[in-house]
């Protein structure tokens, strides 16, 4: 399975190699400390770096300092980034099926009177917030504005379910060789190198927060 091996598409990953490369992250450092006062921060790649990777992406660090346009963006955050959601996200995309898909009856109950404005501005927050959180786990889009099927097999149309979204994108995994191809995009060699780094911890699982989230690990019941 193909992704766009293109540096703008990418939502955070290049941004945070530029920002170290050029020691350009005191705003981020601010943002991080008014979102998380207790200096405990989510998402965090390494003691080399250690700030929050998705508030790199100046749209979701927008969206979450703002609470923007008072549509609980932060809890729109916590609940895509519960560790359940993610092995919900992740599962969809290795059967092939949109990420976003695998939440939409949550949201659904949980906001249940938008008006159509808010529905429209909340399902295109949710699919940018569900697009970092991704790449942050080592996928990137292979297809956007997929059509959401809400049937299974031979079943018969008419019991067709309803789904909070129409429309998802669909991931896949980067690799070594995605890696390559990407930092071939990149012409300062300082953040190449950092990006090579940062993409390297991702792919090989050893980033801090997916030791963490221990997405691949299995949960038996005296662990509960």
């Amino acid at each position: 399975m193909m992704v766009d091996l293109n540096l703008t598409k990418l939502s955070v990953l290049l941004r945070v190699a530029e920002a170290y490369a050029s020691d350009s992250i005191s705003g981020i450092s601010e943002n991080a400390m008014n979102l998380y006062p207790s200096g405990s921060y989510p998402f965090v790649l390494s003691p080399e770096y250690p700030l929050p990777l998705h508030l790199f992406s100046p749209r979701l660090s927008s969206m979450l300092t703002k609470n923007e346009d008072q549509l609980d963006a932060m809890g729109m955050w916590y609940m895509i980034t519960a560790r359940e959601n993610i092995i919900k996200m992740i599962t969809a995309t290795e059967l092939e099926r949109t990420a976003a898909e695998s939440l939409g009856k949550q949201f659904e109950m949980r906001y249940p009177k938008d008006t159509n404005e808010q529905l429209m501005k909340r399902k295109q927050m949710i699919g940018y917030m569900i697009k970092v959180v991704m790449e942050c786990f080592g996928y990137l889009v292979y297809s956007s504005r997929m059509q959401v099927s809400t049937l299974r097999g031979d079943a018969d149309p008419e019991k067709r379910k309803s789904n909070y979204f129409t429309t998802a994108s669909r991931y896949a995994p980067f690799n070594t060789k995605d890696v390559r191809e990407l930092a071939k995009q990149i012409t300062d060699e300082k953040t190449r190198t950092i990006f090579k780094s940062i993409t390297d911890l991702i792919i090989s699982g050893r980033a801090e927060y997916q030791k963490l989230y221990k997405v691949n690990n299995l949960s038996y019941w005296n662990t509960l």
